[in-house]
């Protein structure tokens, strides 16, 4: 295929190229996407009319309510709504409950969510990806059978929790300790600033099970944790300057029994598991400000 080379951007054939080029020159709006640049297919462009009609009835109407309040008080129903919709679970093969399609589709959703409400955005791809594309990718079968049905409808809301009151950025110098008695990993600790903390019905949760390992990213491990979990709770939830109405919190874990069976993706894997998903959770989100633009 002969490509066109000019400012470090490669195209495929000039119509491509005069594309870019009149978005750029004439300051065009990228609403909407401009299909002969992406090539989307008719079910992304259906995907992403759906989505949008959905927020123009639904979320754009109660965006403003959400962060002045500071209170997503419809949380559930809307969830419940995506769910219908196949967007929680849209990186979710169908025999788990989702929809079975791919990355850029989950980037057209979050566009969408994100044009309506950034903060709506910001709590959607916390469970979509965060949560649930994190179990999709390492969890066992079972774990899978037994979680993800329920995430991908709605009925439950997920989180991840990695970050802590004095690990933020460096997520790897978490404090959080999982320590093993017989089949269970008992957990004392906190994590903070969690977003859908104070909704969770599911957390993915990150804890350190070898303190005495070499690097400190080899001693962490990954854990599905149930809100009902004993031991487990949810601290003050936050009251933040920006995306208001994306409920952040603290999860407080003391003495906290969690079934070994509950470990994701192996003992000491956590970091993988964590940075693996980070790094699709970026691309997901970058779609978010593009959105909100």
């Amino acid at each position: 295929m002969k490509l066109i080379k000019t400012s470090k951007l490669l195209f495929s054939n000039k119509k491509q190229f005069t594309s870019v080029k009149n978005l750029i020159c004439n300051k065009l709006s990228t609403y909407k996407i401009d299909d002969t640049i992406y090539d989307l297919t008719a079910e992304q462009n259906s995907l992403r009319d759906t989505v949008a009609s959905y927020c123009k009835a639904n979320i754009t109407p109660i965006a403003d309510e959400i962060d002045s309040t500071n209170e997503f008080k419809d949380m559930r129903k809307i969830w419940k709504d995506f769910g219908q919709l196949g967007l929680l679970g849209i990186t979710v093969p169908e025999e788990f409950g989702g929809s079975g399609l791919g990355y850029l589709d989950h980037v057209i959703a979050m566009e969408e969510l994100s044009r309506s409400s950034g903060s709506v955005g910001l709590s959607y791809v916390a469970h979509s990806n965060l949560c649930v594309n994190q179990i999709n990718r390492h969890a066992t079968k079972e774990q899978k059978e037994k979680y993800l049905p329920s995430l991908c409808s709605g009925e439950n809301i997920g989180c991840l929790a990695m970050s802590e009151p004095g690990s933020g950025s460096d997520v790897i110098s978490m404090s959080l300790k999982a320590e093993k008695k017989g089949d269970v990993y008992v957990l004392n600790g906190s994590k903070f600033w969690i977003t859908n903390g104070p909704d969770a019905d599911i957390a993915v949760v990150y804890a350190r099970t070898n303190p005495n390992a070499n690097k400190k990213q080899h001693g962490i491990s990954t854990f599905i944790i149930e809100k009902d979990t004993p031991g487990f709770s949810k601290g003050k939830k936050l009251n933040k300057l920006g995306m208001r109405g994306s409920n952040t919190g603290e999860l407080i874990f003391e003495n906290c029994e969690v079934p070994a069976e509950n470990m994701l993706g192996g003992e000491n894997k956590g970091a993988y598991v964590l940075m693996s998903g980070l790094d699709l959770e970026r691309l997901v989100i970058s779609a978010g400000p593009v959105g909100v633009k």
